[in-house]
């Protein structure tokens, strides 16, 4: 499939935008907002990357060679190691602040929302589930563990699923 960068780009950018507006009504229902997170990746080290990354996603005939297969792998990595909100940025994860946990919290419900209902990937129906299969095995003090579960408990009574459905609508439109 070849298909114009400009093309990928514009589909990765209303993604993202999404994404933000998303993590953003979730750090609301927690009494915050991260209105810059992920902003390194609508700029170069990682834009390139993440775009192919979630274009495929999105199109399963989007075929990645090896070269940007590893360019997605570096953008992958470069993002991890010098953002906040992820723990690779930390030598352990017990030394992650409140601030953070919540950002990590509100990027997992977006997330989650996108994987269940846009992608309808079912694997984790509940942030609970998407968590102890994929992050409860760090090492996360008990305060962190209080603070990520009963952020999950928070989000889950008050969510209104079809405002954050109506956040993801002009990426459903695309696809």
């Amino acid at each position: 499939m070849n298909i114009n960068i400009n093309d990928i780009f514009e589909f990765c950018e209303l993604r993202f935008a999404c994404h933000i507006k998303s993590l953003n009504y979730f750090a609301a229902i927690l009494g915050y907002q991260f209105p810059d997170h992920d902003s390194d990746k609508i700029k170069e080290p990682v834009r390139t990357g993440y775009a192919y990354i979630f274009y495929q996603k999105y199109h399963d005939d989007f075929y990645l060679s090896d070269e940007y297969y590893k360019l997605c792998e570096d953008a992958k990595r470069t993002h991890h190691e010098h953002a906040p909100h992820h723990f690779e940025y930390y030598k352990d994860v017990s030394d992650i602040p409140d601030i953070r946990v919540y950002e990590m919290v509100s990027d997992w419900a977006s997330a989650n929302f996108e994987q269940r209902n846009i992608m309808h990937d079912k694997e984790c129906p509940t942030l609970t589930d998407w968590f102890n299969q994929n992050r409860a095995q760090y090492n996360w003090s008990d305060h962190q563990r209080e603070i990520i579960y009963n952020a999950f408990k928070i989000i889950s009574e008050k969510t209104d699923e079809k405002i954050v459905e109506q956040i993801w609508a002009p990426l459903v439109e695309k696809i």
